[in-house]
């Protein structure tokens, strides 16, 4: 038996491949890029792999005939920090996915697949002030990002009707908590505070829109809910990851300041603002709760205390280094 996982360089990765077994299971973690030393584990073997290559993933997944398959390589990325034009954007999403259930269906079509994909494709609409979004609600993408999700859980839909196979598509809203990647709006936030308290800077940091409401769980609840579902999800089944509640971004960032012990400043950089935000997003965990018993053990502030905690010991580390060279 084998489990591999794309997107390890995710933060949901990371903490996934630290959850997972150790001993039995062959544990392969695939990404464009290997993450950096301090975050591979030693009981993971950890391999650069381009997915719009196919005969590589095709011979990969030959090679080590995996029995669980978790595709994560959505939450390598957030809306609007990808980098990649649209056209470049919905093409590195939808390839990658046919080329991981086709290379499935070919070498190891007994498999069971669990998509990532993102709540992002609930978009928004009327009444977007007060929707709890629950999985039977009608996709509005507002963003290329959204719509490549949509599209991707599209073409797992054709593989499971046309070729039977065992798929499973995972939902998850807003994600913190440690080794988060700093492009996101907590963990930027996070290392601009520590920066300010470490080295005695401007006490100002610099943040996109503040002003929308999210639902965030601390990413080992996260990893925790989607080892869960690969093993009890129903194939061709929807599961929300969340947490059912919804706080400000404002209201996060504020609760980060004040772990340190500066009075810290906000303000907003245009460049770091969305083109489309969506006012609010949030969604029922219900039909996960049901199926698995799971639910949130990490509250926010924890994930929180936990993130800043993470990040401050990385740069006061890279400080010290630094001095010393």
């Amino acid at each position: 038996m084998s489990i591999l996982i794309t997107g390890c360089n995710s933060c949901l990765g990371y903490h996934l491949l630290n959850l997972l077994p150790h001993t039995e299971e062959d544990v392969i973690a695939l990404s464009s890029e290997l993450p950096p030393e301090p975050l591979r584990l030693p009981h993971v073997r950890y391999v650069a792999t381009d997915l719009s290559d196919y005969k590589q993933v095709h011979s990969l997944f030959s090679e080590w005939k995996p029995t669980e398959i978790y595709h994560l390589v959505s939450q390598e990325f957030s809306l609007g920090t990808t980098g990649l034009k649209p056209a470049s954007l919905l093409h590195f999403f939808i390839i990658g996915v046919y080329n991981l259930l086709e290379a499935t269906r070919q070498a190891v079509p007994k498999s069971r697949v669990l998509f990532v994909s993102s709540a992002e494709i609930y978009g928004g609409g009327k009444g977007v002030m007060d929707v709890i979004h629950r999985e039977t609600d009608v996709p509005l993408p507002f963003t290329p990002y959204a719509t490549a999700m949509g599209s991707c859980e599209l073409v797992a839909r054709q593989f499971i009707a046309a070729y039977n196979l065992d798929i499973v598509i995972a939902r998850p809203f807003g994600v913190t908590g440690p080794f988060q990647d700093r492009k996101f709006v907590l963990s930027s936030a996070a290392s601009q505070i520590a920066s300010i308290e470490l080295n005695d800077g401007e006490t100002v940091i610099y943040t996109g829109n503040l002003d929308v409401s999210r639902d965030y769980l601390d990413v080992r609840d996260q990893a925790r809910a989607m080892a869960l579902l690969v093993k009890r999800g129903k194939t061709g089944d929807i599961y929300n990851v969340c947490s059912g509640k919804v706080r400000t971004i404002r209201d996060l960032v504020q609760f980060l300041i004040s772990l340190s012990r500066c009075p810290i400043e906000t303000r907003i950089n245009p460049a770091l603002e969305r083109i489309i935000d969506i006012p609010l997003l949030v969604g029922s965990p219900e039909k996960l709760m049901a199926l698995t018993g799971w639910k949130p053990m990490i509250s926010l502030e924890d994930s929180l205390r936990d993130l800043y905690g993470e990040i401050k010991t990385r740069l006061s580390s890279e400080h010290v280094a630094q001095k010393a060279v």
